[in-house]
């Protein structure tokens, strides 16, 4: 389970990183390893009382993408453009849309 969040978080960041590129009207858009530190952190400080299954870890992950990534983006396609990279990570984990986002 940690080798898929660790190498999906990465995958995340250099995605981010290459589509998502610094404009004059999107300068803030600059991603840095801070930012794939700020997801773990989020994930270690869970409770293992609410996550100690498979689906309730990649909630988490999904949700800790989606507050360090998605909220520092700004248009619609952007933001659509991250949901789409986190849910296709979903069946690396052995779970579905549906299963993950309820």
């Amino acid at each position: 389970m940690i080798p898929e969040l660790v190498n999906n978080t990465l995958i995340i960041y250099n995605n981010c990183k290459e589509q998502l590129l610094p404009t004059p009207k999107k300068s803030h858009y600059t991603f840095n390893l801070r930012d794939m530190s700020k997801v773990f952190m989020g994930i270690c400080n869970a409770s293992l009382k609410y996550s100690a299954e498979v689906v309730s870890i990649v909630r988490l992950w999904y949700h800790e993408n989606m507050r360090i990534f998605h909220d520092r983006l700004i248009d619609d396609p952007d933001r659509e453009l991250l949901k789409e990279m986190l849910v296709k990570k979903f069946g690396e984990f052995g779970l579905s849309k549906e299963e993950v986002l309820d």
